[in-house]
Parts: structure tokens; C-alpha cells; sequence
């Protein structure tokens, strides 16, 4: 029976291995991420409800008020840590779609340049300014951080956003300039890629432009090449995997 037990112990490390998965113990999660993700689960629940009830936006008692304040007491709780950027960005987001633009407002200006939270607050200003048909003034507030802050990562995934602004109003000169001032300010980096994408994207793929050349093989091996198909109806769908 021993030689039995040997045997099952070692196909399911065998099997564990094969699927990928690590039998090393895994790193324990900070404490204040997980006391913030508990509560930004708490927050989006009570405002789920709060909606499918029939609740008000812009309204005085929405649950957003409540759960912004609970929210940004983890900035004095865990100052310039994770933690507190994912639950400055929640509050935002948060006070967004409530559309309670003031409290929105005095969240974003009393946010230093250099904090954190900008890598991800910046897509909720540019979704504000989208909401509120004003993108012009949220590029300028992402602008203006970018200009300032002296943090890289803060610089590109701000100048990224104000791209995407721009490519929405269809300034696309424009859009490219911020996006490679993205890719300028963090070499190197998953940022810089994603600008790399987008103009790429902006340069060659926005609508009315020609497809770009397209030329490979079929699953069953047969050649093809878009150039050939000139004329012709065609359905270009592109997928990929990870």
C-alpha cells in the first residue's frame, strides 16, 4: 500500500504541475487591501440596490455620499499605500455615476499630482467630462496634472487618457502628441505599449481608412491576401487569445 500512496502523490504533483499551478505557499495579501476591497464590495452593493430601486442620481442621499466618505478615510488610515489609491479611485467612480459633480470636483482638486491614484482617478475624469458632454475640461484638469506631476507612471497613464479625450473628439493630431508624450515619459513599460497600440491604432485602423496590407494563411492552408479581394465584400474580425 505504500508503493500505492507514492504513486497518487506523485501524479497529483504531476497534475498540479502540468496545470500550471505553484505548491508553494502564496504570498499573504496585504491586510489594507483586502479591509478596502471588502468595503468597495460593501459600497457597490448598497449602490447596485440603491439603482435598481428606482434611486435618484445627483440626489442628496445617495449612498454614494456615504461610502465616498468611508472611502477616503483610508487615505489617513493607510496614506500612500495601494490601499488608499484603490479606494480614492473607487470614491470617484463612484461619485461619477452618482453625477454628483461638486462632491466630484472637490475629490479630484484636493488630489496632490504626484498621488497614485491618478494612474487609474484619470479614466473617471475623462468619463465625467464625457457624461457631462465637457470633455475640453477634463483634458485641461488631466492636462495640468500631467504638466506637473514629476512621477512617470502618474505622467503616462494620464497622457494616455487625455489621448484617448482627444481621439473621441476626433483631434487625432492631437491625440497622437499626448500619446507619444505618454510613451516618452515611461520607456520601456506596459504604458508605453498601450500608447504604442493606440497610435498605431489612431494612424491606421480608425474608421475610413484603408485596411491596413493583410496577407497570410487559412485553416486549411490556402493563401490569402487582402489586396486580392479589392472590390470585393469582405469581413476582416480580429480575436486573440492569452
Amino acid at each position: 500500500m505504500k508503493g500505492f500512496r507514492f504513486l497518487v502523490i506523485g501524479l497529483v504533483v504531476a497534475s498540479a504541475l502540468t496545470r500550471g499551478q505553484s505548491l508553494r505557499a502564496q504570498p499573504a495579501q496585504d491586510p489594507a487591501v483586502v479591509e478596502v476591497r471588502q468595503t468597495i464590495d460593501a459600497a457597490r452593493k448598497e449602490i447596485e440596490a440603491y439603482r435598481k430601486a428606482g434611486g435618484a442620481t445627483a440626489a442628496a442621499d445617495h449612498p454614494a455620499v456615504k461610502w465616498d466618505a468611508a472611502l477616503w478615510a483610508y487615505r489617513e488610515k493607510y496614506p500612500r499605500t495601494d490601499a488608499a489609491a484603490q479606494a480614492t479611485t473607487e470614491a470617484v467612480r463612484q461619485l461619477v455615476r452618482a453625477e454628483l459633480w461638486d462632491r466630484v470636483q472637490d475629490r479630484v482638486v484636493s488630489l496632490d499630482v504626484n498621488d497614485a491614484a491618478w494612474e487609474r482617478v484619470a479614466t473617471s475624469v475623462y468619463e465625467a467630462g464625457i457624461a457631462r458632454k465637457n470633455l475640453p475640461s477634463s483634458i485641461d484638469t488631466l492636462s495640468s496634472v500631467a504638466d506637473q506631476t514629476t512621477t512617470p507612471a502618474i505622467k503616462a497613464a494620464v497622457l494616455i487618457v487625455v489621448g484617448r479625450a482627444y481621439r473621441r473628439q476626433q483631434d487625432f493630431a492631437a491625440a497622437i502628441r499626448s500619446l507619444e508624450a505618454a510613451r516618452a515619459a515611461a520607456p520601456g513599460t506596459p504604458r508605453a505599449e498601450e500608447a504604442e497600440g493606440l497610435i498605431y491604432e489612431i494612424t491606421y485602423l480608425r474608421v475610413g481608412l484603408p485596411a491596413p496590407p493583410i496577407a497570410g494563411k487559412t485553416r486549411t492552408g490556402q493563401r490569402i491576401d487582402l489586396a486580392a479581394l479589392r472590390g470585393k465584400p469582405a469581413v476582416l474580425v480580429f480575436w486573440g487569445t492569452t
